[in-house]
């Protein structure tokens, strides 16, 4: 059953180096890409990483890696966006609201940054036994760190955020929204990629 398992695990396309399914490893990225939510970001993100011993879950990795990159810059701006407006002795009312707002969108990408730190650990962790639970994890993970950009957006707009500061963090939301959409893409890839499905031990650690 063991040497069944270990065969069943080689087999699988989520094991197998893209030069198996493609004339060229950036043939293979631009099919992989092809269905991506941003198919040209996607292989310009990823161009660099690709080579003849590239497999999908590589791919899965590096999205999730790119996207933790845009989410870190844009945690650093609004932190240093929030430091930068010095709360005056005497505050109004809407004054107030708007460093709430701030401050609001801090803690929700500080989340997202964990939250993709968190998936990126799950993808470099996979067992043969918990694989679907743990693609479930990391696709949960991404999709809220998606969620928690556009709660900071929707908190800025209602709370009257300057429009300046507010259109600024929206269009860096934007950007960070797209890599981590890509991100999820590769990871749903994943999930999908395993077939035939082994059943094996849940030490059995995944090593490519």
């Amino acid at each position: 059953m063991q040497t069944l398992t270990l065969m069943l695990l080689f087999i699988s396309p989520l094991f197998l180096p893209f030069s198996t399914a493609a004339k060229t490893p950036q043939d293979l990225l631009r099919s992989s890409c092809a269905q991506a939510r941003y198919p040209t970001l996607c292989v310009q993100t990823l161009t660099n990483q690709v080579t003849s011993t590239t497999k999908p879950l590589d791919l899965a990795q590096a999205a999730v890696k790119a996207s933790l990159t845009r989410t870190l810059t844009l945690s650093v701006y609004l932190k240093n966006t929030l430091k930068s407006q010095v709360k005056p002795a005497v505050e109004s009312t809407a004054s107030n609201r708007k460093r709430v707002a701030l401050n609001d969108c801090v803690a929700q990408i500080t989340d997202s940054v964990s939250e993709l730190n968190q998936t990126l650990n799950e993808l470099k962790h996979l067992h043969m036994g918990t694989f679907e639970w743990q693609i479930s994890n990391a696709q949960t993970w991404a999709s809220t760190a998606i969620t928690n950009g556009n709660l900071c957006v929707n908190g800025l707009n209602r709370k009257g955020a300057e429009e300046k500061v507010k259109m600024e963090v929206k269009r860096r939301v934007k950007d960070v929204s797209m890599f981590t959409s890509n991100a999820l893409y590769f990871i749903s890839k994943l999930g999908e990629s395993r077939n035939p499905k082994p059943h094996s031990n849940s030490k059995n650690r995944v090593y490519l």
